[in-house]
């Protein structure tokens, strides 16, 4: 493998497809937190372990997983990530740019109760950093992704 290179992109190793939803809180009377549907980016998921938990009576099995993807700046600590239907919240987080790599470990939702807005169209404006300056009707937005 060549330096710098990380094996992450070796050929046919990011083949899984993770959804990325960013936090989103509406102030006014009441904050309320909603999340936003921000990318779909290939990733390489590996279950690491599975753990099993009794909680109010029901046994509930959570895994944990580790997804690599590619360096980008749309996805932060606070991010949940979709894969296979089922919903992840982060629990370490590690981007590198120089090695062109994004680490998470990441453990399920069990029946996440989550508020979704729709995703916003193609042709909404980002700045370099992934934060979503403008939606595709002009109207000027603002949101802390960190």
């Amino acid at each position: 493998m060549e330096k710098g290179r990380n094996m992450a992109y070796q050929s046919g190793f990011l083949h899984n497809r993770v959804t990325i939803w960013n936090k989103v809180v509406s102030t006014g009377f009441g904050d309320t937190t909603s999340w936003q549907d921000v990318g779909t980016v290939w990733a390489n998921v590996t279950f690491s372990r599975g753990m099993k938990s009794l909680r109010e009576g029901a046994l509930d099995a959570y895994d944990t997983v580790i997804i690599r993807m590619r360096y980008n700046k749309i996805v932060t600590r606070d991010s949940l990530l979709v894969h296979d239907g089922r919903t992840y919240q982060i629990q370490s987080f590690h981007r590198d740019q120089r090695e062109n790599i994004v680490q998470i470990t990441a453990v399920e939702m069990v029946n996440p109760q989550v508020n979704i807005v729709p995703p916003l169209p193609e042709n909404a404006l980002y700045d370099a950093d992934g934060i979503l300056l403008q939606d595709a009707d002009g109207v000027c937005l603002t949101a802390d992704y960190n």
